[in-house]
């Protein structure tokens, strides 16, 4: 059987009702692997040369500044520092013979080329995320988990087909991780019962939302919200993923 270190959680989110299981599980993996990068990690030397070689994102930066101990946030930042202006120093010299350069006619300068290297370099410093990193990796081994599971354990196939489904971001990387993990007779049987709960999950969203905006109309003052009141929090979170609140 998979890693009990992924099947436990999958089983515990399962056993819940909520909207997606899988942002559930992302929720619980941003929050602690935010409280290890300023934790336990700081005694870890591999882990900090990877944190001052990769960095954060912006998101994730946002979630450690919210954290009490900025004491190791501001540790993280100032190695971090250390090696982006390492990496940018490498880049010194080019920029630097800009100056002198000369461009005419049929001759350029280089500008543009330095320019695209300077770019290349800091979109990839925004997108190498520690945090992200580690999300990535976690869910696809919870996907590849709850895959497992639905074939193997019936106890679980049965809380899977009671379940809402998934948001629709996380009903994408569902159904990118099924060539990889099912077999084709697996992924015939699998498909249509989870395009059939999705569609089932956004008519009633579609249903619900629909009698709010009913519900501004003052011919229909009298009419019960119903399931409507909380539609859009909960229309925009199928859509996109569980909006996670500040701490």
């Amino acid at each position: 059987m998979k890693e009990q270190i992924y099947t436990i959680p999958v089983n515990e989110i399962y056993d819940k009702t909520c909207l997606c299981p899988l942002c559930e599980l992302e929720e619980r993996i941003e929050k602690e692997s935010v409280e290890y990068a300023l934790g336990a990690a700081m005694m870890e030397p591999d882990f900090r040369v990877e944190s001052n070689e990769r960095g954060y994102c912006k998101k994730h930066y946002a979630k450690m500044f919210e954290k009490p101990n900025k004491l190791s946030l501001a540790l993280v930042l100032d190695t971090h520092l250390i090696e982006l202006r390492k990496k940018l120093d490498a880049h010194k010299k080019s920029v630097s013979a800009l100056t002198k350069a000369k461009s005419g006619l049929f001759k350029k300068s280089g500008a543009f080329d330095i320019s695209n290297s300077l770019y290349d370099f800091s979109d990839k410093l925004s997108h190498d995320c520690m945090v992200c990193k580690k999300v990535d990796f976690t869910m696809e081994r919870y996907i590849d988990v709850i895959l497992y599971m639905y074939f193997t354990k019936p106890e679980f196939k049965e809380k899977f087909d009671n379940s809402n489904g998934f948001c629709m971001e996380h009903f994408k990387d569902v159904c990118k991780m099924i060539p990889k993990c099912l077999s084709d007779s697996q992924a015939r049987e699998f498909i249509p019962m989870l395009f059939d709960k999705q569609l089932k999950k956004l008519d009633t969203l579609q249903e619900d939302i629909h009698n709010f905006t009913l519900k501004f109309d003052y011919r229909n003052k009298d009419m019960p919200w119903g399931n409507a009141k909380d539609a859009p929090i909960r229309t925009i979170e199928a859509l996109a993923g569980k909006i996670t609140k500040s701490e």
